[in-house]
């Protein structure tokens, strides 16, 4: 059991002695009766205590089959897997690791409640560190509202990248919009500093570190474009050859 578990059958025990207290001074002169009462609730703690591994085993195959209910009715379209199928220690009774098989690596923790109800308590992935010039795969877990059973699957791609020590930026397309992602990374850790996504068939640049980050998208139809800096000056750049890649400016 775990020292929350002990807690509690020591509360419960603590309990139990003030009521056993009052039963032999109420019946102290009925002995056999204190004795029988007494017993009553010392073999029904007893009992308790030896059925709870028990309980907790059929408590959490009751709630992961209310879960599969809850999700073939609510996500008829989607496959998950579930950890853990049947109780196990160092695990909560009704929580449960959840993930759509599209994303084996991301996924959520859900927990059943004892009227059946489904809630999700956080999130969790199995991602290894990435490599620095892995960093934009991150942005699916990252990008928009929390990672939830709702959240629709993202369209990615990477189309080109810039790395210059701990900083990294990157050109990609989000839903097929134009996007430019910018990164810091070292052992210590990697975090997003910014991403900004344009209209579609349009240009996005981001300011950043005393540097300037444009990306064009292919489809863009001008010749030019256009865009003023923090300090006022007004930014403009050919765009001839410069579709479609990260262009960076200092």
């Amino acid at each position: 059991m775990s020292p929350g578990e002990l807690i509690y059958f020591l509360l419960i025990g603590v309990a139990i002695l003030p009521v056993i207290l009052v039963i032999w001074l109420v019946f102290r002169r009925r002995k056999k009766l204190a004795i029988v009462l007494t017993s009553v609730l010392v073999i029904g703690y007893a009992g308790y205590y030896a059925y709870y591994p028990t309980l907790k085993v059929n408590t959490h195959e009751k709630r992961y089959e209310q879960l599969i209910d809850y999700l073939e009715r609510d996500y008829p379209n989607k496959e998950f897997t579930i950890v853990p199928k049947k109780y196990e220690e160092g695990y909560t009774v009704g929580q449960f690791a959840v993930n759509d098989r599209q994303t084996p690596k991301t996924g959520m923790t859900l927990r059943v409640n004892k009227k059946g109800q489904v809630t999700q308590i956080g999130t969790w992935s199995k991602q290894e560190y990435p490599k620095q010039q892995d960093l934009w795969q991150e942005i699916e877990f990252m990008y928009g509202e929390p990672y939830t059973l709702d959240k629709e699957k993202i369209e990615i791609t990477k189309q080109d990248e810039w790395i210059d020590g701990k900083l990294t930026a990157f050109a990609l397309t989000i839903d097929d919009m134009p996007s430019i992602a910018l990164f810091t990374y070292s052992r210590e850790g990697y975090g997003l500093l910014d991403l900004k996504q344009g209209a579609r068939e349009e240009f996005v640049f981001i300011e950043e570190e005393g540097y300037v980050f444009i990306y064009i998208d292919e489809r863009y139809q001008g010749e030019t474009v256009t865009f003023q800096l923090k300090n006022g000056e007004v930014f403009s750049l050919n765009t001839n050859q410069n579709k479609g890649k990260l262009i960076v400016e200092k």
